[in-house]
């Protein structure tokens, strides 16, 4: 939930309205789909994956893409495209594709950072939370290279209100 509604916040700030608007906050929830294909022993495994189990992880955005393609509904449609590019960085070095920049659909440079701002500030099988200066400036870091420069203005700007947000849907014991 958290992830829809920090995409709908930077998609609104960026000048998206209305369809858009409510297909990203159903859509971006749906970013790692394709997980579903992953083993769980990938998953949830505590620690470094090998790089035999980074290649099957890498699979998961085409997965996601190809399950939620399927349907004609717009925000299904949507779920797919961000399935598909929420793992593409805006330097080019990303995946499956290596889109680079505006190339990347703006739904998929968008989720990308809400994605990364979650997974980042919450516990993990993996990992503990990241303190929010550390947060703040890695993303801070990464602008132009992983992130969408202007996502991470609108981010920024409006750090406020994603940390409503994120008060607003804790992650549940």
């Amino acid at each position: 939930k958290r992830v829809g509604h920090y995409s709908r916040l930077i998609a609104e700030k960026l000048g998206m309205t209305g369809h858009f608007l409510d297909d990203i906050l159903r859509a971006a929830p749906m970013h790692d789909l394709g997980k579903i294909g992953i083993p769980d022993s990938i998953l949830l495994k505590n620690g470094k994956l090998t790089e035999e189990e980074w290649v099957i992880m890498r699979g998961h955005p085409e997965m996601g893409y190809k399950i939620a393609s399927k349907s004609g509904c717009s925000s299904m449609q949507l779920a797919a495209e961000i399935a598909l590019t929420h793992h593409e960085k805006f330097n080019g070095k990303g995946y499956p594709r290596g889109m680079k920049g505006d190339d990347i659909p703006i739904s998929g440079r968008i989720v990308a950072l809400a994605d990364v701002f979650d997974a980042l500030s919450t516990e993990r099988p993996y990992k503990k939370a990241w303190p929010m200066d550390q947060i703040l400036e890695e993303i801070k870091k990464q602008k132009g290279e992983y992130f969408c420069p202007k996502c991470v203005d609108a981010l920024l700007e409006n750090l406020d209100e994603i940390l409503k947000i994120k008060m607003q849907f804790p992650d549940h014991e």
